[in-house]
């Protein structure tokens, strides 16, 4: 049976970068892939895209994993889901906007890459998302403190 992935790139910055990633990885069609491209320019060859919804949260629920850029909102919507996901930095993005993930993986609520060190090499990206899938990453359960996960945000950002 195919596994489900959702894939986000956000809305603020292109990231045609890990959409031709993806698209690289399902060459073969092994899996069910759905991304929101956001302002990308590159149209996929082996997978649904669409630009934008009202509604991101159906395809999280549909997802049996979740790959998206670094962006501080969308890491915390993941996390508060308990699902199964990947951030990778853009190469495009802001300076130090990747720290966030990194700290995540730390915490053991998703696993961070960094774009430098995949690109290219669609297999070995394709290995990471196997080894999510099956479990090889051990996911913490995020949970909620009395504090809002933007406090919790700040706080590390040292703000």
């Amino acid at each position: 049976m195919k596994k489900n992935i959702f894939v986000t790139t956000g809305s603020v910055l292109h990231f045609d970068f890990l959409i031709k990633l993806i698209d690289s990885v399902n060459f073969n069609n092994k899996y069910n892939i759905i991304a929101q491209i956001g302002k990308g320019k590159y149209i996929p060859k082996n997978l649904k895209c669409f630009k934008f919804t009202t509604n991101i949260s159906k395809y999280y629920s549909w997802a049996d994993i979740i790959i998206t850029h670094t962006g501080g909102t969308t890491l915390s919507e993941i996390c508060l889901l308990n699902k199964k996901a990947i951030a990778i930095s853009n190469p495009l993005g802001y300076k130090g906007i990747y720290e966030i993930a990194q700290k995540f993986d730390e915490l053991g609520y998703l696993k961070y890459v960094d774009f430098k060190n995949i690109d290219g090499k669609f297999a070995d990206f394709e290995k990471i998302i196997r080894d999510v899938l099956d479990g090889k990453y051990k996911f913490k359960k995020y949970t909620r403190k009395k504090q809002a996960i933007g406090q919790e945000i700040i706080k590390f950002l040292d703000l």
